[in-house]
């Protein structure tokens, strides 16, 4: 399994970057994983997007599934017509993308994406990958998510979308190789958390679940991500990074 960085900034992108989003890769299936203001762009020079298998959106919450918009309008207007794209996200995902579209995008919608809702305690397959749900804690519906590789090797992956500390998060991340978690805020703006993780809170959680690897994603733009990077391993003892923009994680 390959994870492709897309972006991770939280909330609203760093200069020159783009918010959650990743290109996940396994037996040449090709899947998003959230899809924030600016993945399009990067998405672009990665693979062909009338080639994706699925979409899967945590939430929708803007910063994590805005360039839905761009995707929508690149295959509705393309000649070969690359329709019915699963996408799998929170009920209501279409209607609420359609608040802010033209009555003729809207009626559209339904035939570029084919939406299928993501629900707690379920699981669905996503190309050659079984993706399980878990509740997160947030403002809005939201998942935890953990993804397996069905054939050879296993491989699993831990995404905690946006939520605050919980048991679905530990869950999603229980054993995996690879572990990405949200850490917005620094320990210092703890009381700004809001539904979201700390640093240290990334740390603790990854210990907890026993991850092999942590990666730290959603960092607010305007935070140092060493410093991230570094509260977290103070709560956690195995390998840490941050993800950047562009960057290859292979499981």
């Amino acid at each position: 399994m390959r994870v492709i960085v897309l972006g991770g900034s939280g909330t609203y992108p760093r200069p020159g970057e783009a918010c959650n989003g990743f290109l996940i890769q396994e037996s040449g299936a090709d899947i998003l994983l959230d899809f924030g203001t600016g993945c399009m762009a990067n998405l672009l020079k990665t693979v062909d997007f009338t080639r994706l298998d699925a979409v899967v959106i945590s939430h929708m919450h803007v910063d994590h599934y805005l360039d839905l918009y761009p995707l929508f309008y690149a295959m509705r207007f393309h000649l070969d017509k690359p329709w019915g794209l699963p996408l799998y996200a929170p009920r209501g995902a279409l209607a609420t993308m359609g608040k802010i579209m033209g009555e003729d995008s809207r009626a559209y919608l339904e035939r570029v994406f084919t939406p299928y809702d993501l629900q707690v305690g379920e699981s669905f397959r996503a190309g050659p990958l079984q993706v399980q749900c878990y509740p997160a804690f947030h403002p809005v519906e939201a998942f935890c998510l953990r993804l397996e590789t069905v054939d050879g090797p296993a491989r699993t992956l831990g995404y905690s979308g946006d939520t605050a500390p919980c048991p679905g998060l530990v869950e999603a991340a229980r054993g995996v190789d690879l572990f990405l978690c949200e850490a917005t805020m620094i320990n210092s703006f703890a009381e700004h958390a809001h539904g979201h993780m700390t640093s240290a809170g990334a740390g603790q959680a990854a210990r907890e679940a026993g991850a092999a690897r942590l990666v730290l994603t959603h960092i607010w733009p305007t935070f140092d991500r060493e410093q991230s990077r570094s509260e977290a391993a103070e709560a956690y003892d195995g390998p840490v990074d941050v993800a950047l923009q562009d960057m290859i994680l292979d499981i």
